[in-house]
């Protein structure tokens, strides 16, 4: 695996305000139906700058950069590149442009090799011959990896065995072979660890000095000043204010610029652990010999129990393993005061143990309209001596649970592939709540949604709890962990190394025992 020097975490300097256009986008237009995604929204870039694209999920981000991919055509509006206006046709006319995309959900076929990947499309040939020229293939692909930190790379290596940070680096690697001038990031960081995220970071501060630009789409706002030159903001298919440099506008402008409300608390905990709660469920000595060995804590009646720990240190395998897609090696599981058999999923949901899981694209099925996937997994409760179907209530039990996460949807009839990723994982939610469910095991469950679902999100734990469930939460940031937690436990190596009282801990604290110190230095 490639590795790299440690970037120091600190705001990069070489982000000066660019005069110079390199990308405009004048009153551009798009419907989808009866669902106008985008309003006459304008928009530019500067050379060397990385602009900040913020807004809810279906905001209309993922649209607008589409239309500037070539993957979508606006109904009408204007491009211009260079000051001269353009027709982006396809992603190839893109692609030729030097404007280049990196999506969330990564597009590397992971069977092939980094070369492959790399040169997709664009392979040297002797001449005009369509015989392949391989030295020339990896001197082009070894050039381009260069830039991203990634020169000692194999380029034979297939992509299926390294790790999601180097993958993101090689996704920005072939945009740049073809080289781009504008490359899009769409939630670059929301799946990396923060030595990826500050490699990433080092390596857009090296490209802006040779003045290429980005568009830079997150849901984390401490990116913003991290890394941002300017910020746009849009919000139902509008641009919302003016765009503005990075230190011009306040994150709490930020917020309520992207959700159209003030909100008052980012973290809206509610403390609902009773003193005489029961315990609700109780782990000995769970072992899995590949991920985890000799696991133990317990989860009280009312209880959002934390949980910490690096990629790697067995955090989702220990609840996957309990929701019964692990296996287990050793150990019991105790669940309302009895001990769990043939634990599957299937019969984890049966007991009112749900789990939503970090990758909703295998918790969503997309071809269902949004009221079934919400009642899926509680299907018996809508079926009448067994063959007969209870839309009619499926619609009803649905909506209460959309309205209570604040879904957005056009329709419930709608199917689920039309929502924004936020508003998948919502359903996700929904359907758990909806399956009544009595401990929660979520894993990631804010990543990459916005600011506003995320405080739904919250919410919804606050009401859960309120009415005696429990959460087992697993999270890759701390502050949402020390937020909306009562206890955290901090997963090192496979097995838990220390626990902390939420509402007296600091980030300090756990990141010393993650990397190895005592509780009490």
């Amino acid at each position: 695996m490639q590795h790299f020097p440690a970037a120091p975490k600190v705001r990069l300097q070489e982000r000066a305000y660019m005069s110079n256009i390199v990308l405009e986008m004048r009153d551009i237009d798009k419907s989808f139906g009866a669902t106008h995604a985008l309003k006459k929204v304008s928009f530019t870039v500067e050379q060397g700058e990385v602009h900040m694209l913020l807004g809810e999920n279906g905001a209309g981000k993922s649209t607008l950069m589409k239309i500037l991919a070539g993957s979508l055509k606006a109904d009408s509006g204007q491009i211009c590149w260079d000051g001269n206006e353009i027709q982006i046709s396809s992603p190839t006319v893109a692609h030729e442009l030097g404007i280049s995309m990196v999506y969330q959900e990564l597009a590397l076929v992971e069977t092939m090799t980094v070369l492959e990947n790399v040169l997709m499309g664009s392979m040297n040939c002797y001449g005009k011959t369509i015989v392949l020229d391989k030295a020339a293939c990896k001197e082009h692909a070894r050039k381009a990896l260069e830039r991203v930190g990634l020169g000692s790379l194999n380029v034979d290596t297939r992509i299926e065995t390294l790790s999601l940070g180097v993958r993101q680096l090689i996704e920005i690697a072939k945009g740049l072979s073809g080289n781009a001038r504008l490359l899009i990031l769409d939630e670059p960081t929301s799946a990396l660890t923060e030595t990826e995220v500050d490699n990433l970071f080092s390596i857009i501060g090296d490209l802006q000095k040779e003045k290429i630009s980005f568009i830079f789409i997150t849901h984390k706002l401490e990116e913003v000043e991290r890394i941002g030159s300017r910020v746009s903001i849009l919000r139902d298919g509008e641009v919302i204010g003016e765009t503005k440099k990075v230190g011009e506008i306040e994150e709490h402008d930020m917020i309520t610029r992207m959700v159209g409300r003030e909100i008052t608390e980012f973290y809206p905990k509610e403390y609902n652990v009773k003193e005489d709660a029961k315990e609700l469920l109780r782990v000995e000595g769970l072992t899995n010999y590949k991920y985890f060995h000799d696991v133990n804590f317990s989860v009280r009646e009312g209880e959002v129990l934390g949980v910490a720990g690096l990629v790697g240190s067995g955090t989702t395998e220990i609840v996957e393993a309990i929701f019964g897609l692990k296996k287990l090696d050793g150990g019991k599981i105790i669940f309302r005061d009895g001990e769990l058999g043939k634990i599957t999923p299937h019969n984890s949901l049966r007991r009112g143990l749900g789990m939503l899981t970090k990758d909703r694209k295998s918790s969503v099925l997309l071809h269902m309209p949004i009221y079934c996937n919400i009642t899926l997994s509680n299907f018996i409760e809508f079926v009448k001596l067994r063959i007969v179907r209870l839309q009619g209530k499926e619609r009803t039990e649905s909506g209460v649970y959309a309205k209570k996460l604040r879904l957005k949807a056009e329709s419930l009839e709608k199917l689920a592939n039309s929502l924004s990723g936020g508003n998948q994982q919502k359903v996700v939610i929904s359907r758990l709540l909806c399956a009544k469910s009595r401990l929660f095991i979520m894993d990631d469950p804010t990543r990459g949604i916005d600011v506003g679902a995320k405080v739904d999100v919250y919410e919804s734990i606050n009401e859960l709890t309120k009415e005696g469930c429990s959460v087992i939460l697993i999270s890759s940031q701390l502050p949402e962990l020390i937020g909306m937690s009562d206890r955290i436990i901090v997963a090192v190596d496979g097995t838990i190394a220390a626990e902390f009282d939420a509402r007296n801990c600091k980030q300090e604290q756990i990141m010393n025992i993650i990397a190895g110190g005592n509780k009490d230095e």
